[in-house]
């Protein structure tokens, strides 16, 4: 069995492949009968619940960067001579990975201790 998530009477749907424990839980949720107003309570929270965590991820794909990501990437590029891409510029997400793929470069380049140096101190 799968859960699908669906746009009223459309074709657009998104399958929602859940572990079998989940999927049990899930049923528990959604087909509780009694008492029916704490049965409806829990469906609107979990509703609300799958909303918000839905909106979180596609926001967090369109949020820009923070200033300290941006000081940082600028930075980053002076040194190591690189372009900042437009993407690194405009989204949150672009700018993690152009961080996680440059920044250790940096850091040695800048003479930082790594993260293993600093554990052993």
């Amino acid at each position: 069995m799968c859960f699908r998530l669906m746009y009223e009477d459309s074709e657009l749907h998104l399958a929602l492949p859940f572990e079998g424990h989940i999927e049990e839980r899930l049923l528990q949720v959604i087909g509780k009968a009694e008492p029916p107003v704490a049965a409806e309570r829990g469906r609107n929270d979990l509703a609300r619940r799958i909303v918000d965590l839905v909106t979180a991820v596609l926001e967090g794909e369109l949020l820009p960067p923070t200033d300290k990501q941006l000081k940082y990437a600028v930075a980053i590029a002076q040194e190591l001579a690189l372009e900042l891409p437009a993407e690194v510029l405009q989204y949150r997400e672009t700018m993690k990975l152009f961080l996680g793929a440059h920044a250790e470069q940096y850091r040695r380049r800048k003479g930082y201790p790594g993260p293993s140096a600093v554990s052993r101190s």
